[in-house]
């Protein structure tokens, strides 16, 4: 089973969603593009902000190229999502995130070690956590995730939501803009693969009828 084709990311990738199940293994499996695993563990965390599986997976990956400019956001989103929990984990991860870290990024996040990183801590800007300025494992992350939307194609901006997480989000988007434009194969392969991956078949039904209400049938390649 294959991704469908976004920017970057060939036709032959290996699903995440599997791969990491068949692997069993923390970090990303060999032949799973490294921006769709991210997009993956990124849904996952923004579900579950407590999944220690996702957020460990989820630094790992970015301790490792071409993502590595995306490894303060997670450690981020794993110092506040369990606060002064998981004190030897978060240092484990720290110690083998600091050779990508800004001095100054990794110094804050070691002061913090021990009573956690709390709430009102002022951060260094960055574009790659989920829960900085926002309410843990709500969808109020919605002014971080649109920055820019307006500028962007519905493709575009469904891609931007899915990679902070917002799975939801950009279903939605996609459906709208295939309801405008069912020939848009782009936009099909992209929501047939969130239907997949989510395993959210009422969905893809109430879809279906939505395009079959308005078009009189779905795209081709639908089924």
């Amino acid at each position: 089973m294959t991704m469908s084709t976004v920017p970057g990311i060939s036709q032959g990738a290996i699903d995440p969603v599997f791969a990491y199940l068949r692997a069993g293994r923390l970090e990303c499996p060999p032949g799973v593009d490294p921006v769709t695993a991210w997009r993956h563990l990124s849904g996952q965390v923004a579900r579950d902000p407590l999944d220690v599986e996702a957020h460990v997976r989820r630094v790992l990956l970015a301790c490792r190229p071409p993502l590595t400019e995306r490894i303060f956001g997670a450690l981020v989103d794993l110092f506040l999502a369990f606060g002064d929990r998981a004190r030897g984990l978060r240092r484990l991860l720290l110690d083998q995130a600091e050779p990508w870290l800004d001095p100054q990024d990794a110094h804050l996040l070691r002061v913090h070690l021990d009573g956690g990183l709390p709430r009102t801590a002022r951060l260094p800007a960055q574009d790659w956590s989920l829960f900085d300025n926002a309410v843990l494992g709500t969808s109020a992350m919605v002014d971080l995730q649109r920055r820019e939307v307006a500028r962007e194609t519905p493709f575009q901006q469904a891609m931007s939501l899915l990679e902070y997480g917002d799975l939801d989000g950009a279903r939605g988007m996609l459906e709208e803009a295939l309801l405008d434009a069912p020939q848009d194969d782009e936009v099909l392969r992209e929501l047939l693969a969130i239907y997949r991956h989510s395993r959210d078949d009422a969905a893809k039904a109430a879809m279906a009828e939505r395009l079959v209400a308005r078009h009189g049938a779905v795209p081709a390649g639908w089924v």
